[in-house]
């Protein structure tokens, strides 16, 4: 496919009526029939109930993360897609004010989610959400959620539950959730609590049994589920052909990954990264779309290919955590490099980085030279604390 911008983009693809998409009609505790906007092969958007919002969002969302062009959020939007999510911290809140830009004429258009990671103090709590909303051109956000949680104690500390109940109460957002790299622990979690209502979790091919299991019960129980991380990179993505000009059914792995994750009816919408018009064409392409017998076979084959290179723990993997003599989660310290040698964005990985605690940092490996942990999926915990050492130190 030729290297695309947001003219060629609308003239290449129907545009699908965006209304539909926000209906506020009550939605069931349990996942709703899928909606879509009818069009021609290939251009068409569904939307699924988010959980108990009574919001229907595009089962493709945006993930706003490393994007830098406005126009590309225009052209999403003007597409059907109606699921924005961005963060406080993403690209040191230059992503929120991009973000802030399209608001600043679309924003009935979306439902917008930003994530903050709370601070010791209630006011910097209350400041941070102030900036973010002023970033982001509008005086509420759809979602609001607690950023990057692994810990189920983290959760439910009263000081946090306290302010994003504020939040909700003054009307700075209609809805507050969690983020997690640990997706059965919080989602059990937040089930118990009775108090969160939607569940950002990272889910691909590779999460563990017990992560569907959570899923599952969150969904029943009316949480919304949202999730990342369905690519499983361990290289930058490229710009790949336009499915939607090739009617023998042929898919890359890329779609394969996300129509893995959309297959599970508890999943009510996801957020693949999108930097370029060639990811947003190949993202929205595979809505409505059955995995079929050869592509998971595909997955299957990609899997083999790339075992020992991606570390499980961003979707629930365990198997080292507690393991480390110094304390060190090192699927954390993983997930930082991912972003570096996965992401290809050096300054991600170090803003991510740079939010770990100090027993999670590679200092706390100095001593070592040779990683005492074993990966149970083969990964090399030795070079990737090297690598931690020559991003980070």
């Amino acid at each position: 496919m030729e290297k695309s911008n947001r003219r060629s983009f609308l003239k290449n693809a129907a545009i699908a009526g965006t209304a539909a998409g926000m209906s506020l009609t009550t939605a069931g505790f349990f996942p709703g029939r899928i909606y879509s906007e009818e069009n021609s092969d290939f251009n068409r958007v569904f939307y699924r109930d988010l959980g108990s919002t009574g919001y229907k969002v595009s089962e493709i969302g945006f993930g706003a993360m490393n994007m830098r062009d406005p126009e590309l959020v225009h052209a999403a939007i003007d597409k059907g897609i109606n699921y924005i999510d961005t963060a406080h911290g993403y690209m040191k809140g230059v992503n929120e004010e991009i973000i802030g830009r399209v608001m600043k004429t679309k924003r009935n258009k979306v439902f917008l989610t930003t994530k903050i990671h709370p601070r010791d103090t209630y006011q910097e709590n209350v400041d941070m959400l102030d900036k973010s909303l002023k970033r982001l051109q509008t005086d509420h956000v759809d979602l609001l959620l607690l950023h990057n949680e692994s810990d189920k104690k983290q959760i439910l500390r009263n000081d946090f539950m306290k302010f994003f109940d504020d939040a909700r109460k003054k009307g700075q957002t209609r809805h507050i959730g969690v983020s997690t790299h640990n997706p059965a622990e919080i989602l059990d979690a937040s089930v118990e609590s009775r108090f969160w209502e939607a569940v950002l979790i990272a889910y691909n091919y590779l999460s563990p049994p017990d992560v569907d299991a959570s899923i599952k019960k969150a969904r029943e129980a009316g949480l919304a589920i949202i999730g990342m991380k369905n690519l499983r990179t361990t290289r930058p993505r490229r710009p790949i052909p336009d499915i939607r000009k090739d009617k023998s059914g042929k898919t890359t792995i890329q779609q394969a990954l996300i129509k893995w994750v959309l297959q599970n009816p508890y999943i009510d919408t996801t957020i693949p990264g999108m930097t370029s018009f060639e990811h947003l064409a190949d993202d929205v392409a595979v809505m409505g779309m059955e995995l079929s017998i050869d592509e998971r076979h595909a997955i299957k084959q990609y899997d083999e290919n790339t075992k020992g290179r991606y570390c499980s723990g961003v979707v629930g993997c365990n198997g080292c955590k507690n393991k480390c003599p110094n304390g060190v989660e090192i699927n954390e310290i993983n997930r930082c490099i991912n972003y570096a040698y996965g992401y290809g964005d050096i300054e991600l990985a170090r803003e991510n980085y740079s939010e770990l605690s100090r027993l999670n940092r590679v200092e706390m490996c100095a001593d070592c030279e040779e990683c005492v942990v074993k990966c149970v999926n083969g990964l090399n915990l030795t070079e990737n604390i090297q690598r931690a050492r020559e991003l980070f130190a």
